[in-house]
C-alpha cells in the first residue's frame, strides 16, 4: 500500500495532538508518583491509605470515562464536540497544585478522586478521540507513530524531575528507625506545580488550535440515558465484536506491561546505579524507542496492523529475558532496558491504530470510555501478578512476567480483522 503524504494541516493538528499527549504524560506521571508520596512523606500515613486513593481514582476513571464519552459524542457547540473538554484540562491543572498545599487527607481524596479524576478524564476522552475523528485509516498508524513520539518528551520530563527531585528536594527520613530520603513538602508543591501548569497549558492550546468537523457534518444527537443503557445492550455488543475482540486481547497484553510497570522504577534504583549511568541509560535506549515508534506507525500503514504484531512482540521478548540476569551487569542492564522500553511505549502505537479504526464513527467518545477497561482491568491484572512473583521470587523475576502475557495475547491480536486495506 503506498503511503499517503500528510497535508500541511494534517501534520499541524497531528503535532498539536502530540503535544496534549506530551502534557497528559507528564501530568499522570507526577499523579501515579507524587500523589502517592505526599501521603507518606508528607502526611506520614501507612500504605493502605494510598492503596484507598489509587482504588478509589481508578474506579472514577472507569465509571466517568464512558459517561464523558457520550457526552461529548453528542456536544454540538460552535467550539466543536471534543475541543470544549479540553478546557477542562485547566481545572485538573490547578486541582494539582492545590494538592501539594493539602494537610488533610479527605482533602486529598476530594482533589484526586472527585476534582482531578472528573475533570482529567474529560480532558482524556477528547484526547483520544480526536486522532480517529481527523486522521483517515491510511494515515493513522504513522500519527499515532508521532503523536507518541511527542508524547515521550513529557515522559522524559518526568524521568528528569523524578531524579531532580530526590537530589533538590529530598531530606534524611526524619521518622524513627526510618532510612532513605524523603521529599518536603515544598518539594512537593514545586513539582506539582509544574505538572499541573504544563496540564492547564496544553489544555488552552488544543482549544485555541485544534480543529474538527463542522457541527453540521456531525451525525445526529443522541439522548445521554438512552446511549448509557444501549451501552449495555446484548445487540450493542455483537455488533461491535470486533471493537470487544481487540478489548480482550488488548488487556491481555496491557497485563504484561502492568506486572512491570510498578517495579521497573524500583528495580531500576535497587542497581545502585549513579545519576550519570542512569542519565546514559536514558540516553542510550530513548532514541531507540523513538526509532521503533515511528518505524512500527509506519509499517503499521503500509502493511496493515497485524503483520508485525507477533514478531515484534517476540523480539521485545528476548530483551525481557536478559533482566533477570542484569542485577549487578551494567552492560547487560544497558542491552535489556531498550527492549523493556519498546514494549512498554512502543508496541502500542499499531495497536491504538488498531483500536481506533474499530470505533464506531458516531460513538467514538463512548467507545473510548469504553476502551479504558484495558488500563483499569490489566494493572488488578498485572499489578497481583507481578507482586506475588516480587515477593516470592525477587523483583528481578517480575521480567519473565512480560513474555508470557505478551505470547498469550498474540492468538488473540490474530483474530481481530485487519482494518487496513492492503
Amino acid at each position: 500500500m503506498k503511503e499517503k503524504a500528510f497535508s500541511k494541516f494534517l501534520r499541524r493538528q497531528v503535532l498539536l495532538i502530540g503535544l496534549l499527549y506530551m502534557g497528559d504524560y507528564l501530568f499522570f506521571f507526577f499523579e501515579q508518583n507524587y500523589f502517592n508520596t505526599f501521603l507518606d512523606h508528607v502526611l506520614l500515613l501507612p500504605e493502605l491509605y494510598i492503596s484507598v486513593m489509587v482504588s478509589l481514582s481508578a474506579t472514577m476513571g472507569l465509571i466517568i470515562m464512558i459517561v464523558w464519552g457520550i457526552i461529548s459524542d453528542n456536544t454540538r457547540s460552535k467550539y466543536g464536540r471534543r475541543r470544549p473538554y479540553l478546557l477542562l484540562g485547566v481545572v485538573a491543572g490547578i486541582a494539582m497544585m492545590f494538592y501539594g498545599l493539602s494537610l488533610n487527607y479527605y482533602l486529598c481524596l476530594i482533589i484526586d478522586v472527585l476534582i482531578i479524576g472528573i475533570a482529567s478524564n474529560a480532558f482524556l476522552v477528547a484526547e483520544r478521540s480526536l486522532i480517529p475523528d481527523t486522521v483517515e485509516i491510511g494515515k493513522r498508524g504513522r500519527a499515532n507513530g508521532i503523536i507518541n513520539s511527542i508524547s515521550y518528551i513529557g515522559l522524559i520530563i518526568g524521568v528528569a524531575f523524578l531524579l531532580l527531585g530526590n537530589e533538590l528536594f529530598g531530606i534524611p527520613d526524619p521518622r524513627p528507625g526510618a532510612t532513605g530520603t524523603i521529599i518536603t513538602q515544598e518539594g512537593h508543591f514545586i513539582l506539582l506545580s509544574v505538572g499541573g501548569f504544563v496540564f492547564a497549558l496544553v489544555g488552552s492550546i488544543g482549544f485555541l488550535f485544534i480543529k474538527e468537523k463542522p457541527v453540521s457534518e456531525l451525525p445526529e444527537k443522541k439522548k445521554f440515558f438512552g446511549e448509557l443503557k444501549h451501552t449495555f445492550n446484548i445487540a450493542e455488543l455483537k455488533s461491535h465484536k470486533e471493537f470487544y475482540k481487540i478489548l480482550i486481547a488488548f488487556v491481555i497484553f496491557h497485563s504484561g506491561i502492568s506486572s512491570i510497570m510498578p517495579f521497573l522504577f524500583i528495580y531500576i534504583f535497587d542497581q545502585g546505579l549513579t545519576t550519570l549511568q542512569l542519565l546514559t541509560g536514558i540516553a542510550i535506549a530513548f532514541p531507540v524507542v523513538f526509532i521503533a515508534t515511528i518505524y512500527l506507525g509506519r509499517l503499521s500503514d503500509k502493511f496493515g496492523r497485524k503483520r508485525f504484531v507477533p514478531i515484534s512482540m517476540i523480539i521485545v521478548s528476548i530483551g525481557f529475558l536478559i533482566m533477570p540476569f542484569s542485577s549487578g551487569n551494567y552492560i547487560l542492564f544497558m542491552i535489556g532496558l531498550p527492549f523493556v522500553l519498546v514494549a512498554v511505549l512502543s508496541l502500542v502505537t499499531p495497536l491504538n491504530a488498531w483500536s481506533q479504526d474499530l470505533l464506531p464513527e458516531d460513538k467514538r467518545g463512548k467507545f473510548t470510555g469504553i476502551l479504558n477497561i484495558v488500563t483499569t482491568v490489566s494493572q488488578i491484572i498485572g499489578s497481583f501478578a507481578g507482586g506475588i512473583v516480587a515477593t516470592f521470587f525477587g523483583i528481578p523475576w517480575i521480567f519473565l512476567l512480560g513474555p508470557v502475557f505478551f505470547l498469550a495475547s498474540i492468538p488473540l491480536f490474530l483474530k481481530v480483522k485487519e482494518t487496513v486495506k492492503i
